[in-house]
């Protein structure tokens, strides 16, 4: 879980939150073998998905649903998500990820899912040739 979280760029106990949160959702993002919780390169891209649209407003549940919708196919390299933000605060009128709202009520948050899923693909694979095995 630990090196699913570095990879994702999720703090750990940021993904423990996530997963009890959306316990029947979980096979959309990991698989449960002999009581140990196991993340494939797809399932760390669609948990990092996910967190980015949940932090551009969308519950966690949703978010889960539309980073693995989004992510059935593997994207090109350059493919961009493109989504509305859902959540502006009224007193600031700033996006409450921290980035000033757009001028128009209309704010949009783009998400390099291509270069993000490679990344994690990339590293995935890192791991696996460091991986150090027990005989």
């Amino acid at each position: 879980m630990a090196e699913a979280a570095r990879v994702a760029g999720i703090h750990r106990a940021h993904l423990d939150v996530i997963i009890n949160r959306t316990k029947p959702l979980s096979p959309l993002f990991s698989e449960r073998r002999r009581g140990r919780r196991w993340f494939s390169a797809k399932d760390i891209t669609v948990l990092r998905i996910a967190y980015e649209l949940e932090r551009a407003g969308r519950n966690w549940p949703t978010a889960i649903a539309q980073a693995f919708e989004h992510l059935a196919t593997p994207p090109p390299n350059d493919a961009l998500l493109v989504v509305p933000v859902l959540s502006v605060s009224s007193t600031s009128g700033r996006v409450l990820t921290g980035l000033p709202a757009l001028p128009s009520s209309d704010s949009m948050i783009v998400l390099p899912i291509g270069r993000i899923a490679n990344d994690i693909v990339a590293a995935c694979e890192h791991i696996k040739e460091t991986a150090v095995v027990a005989v």
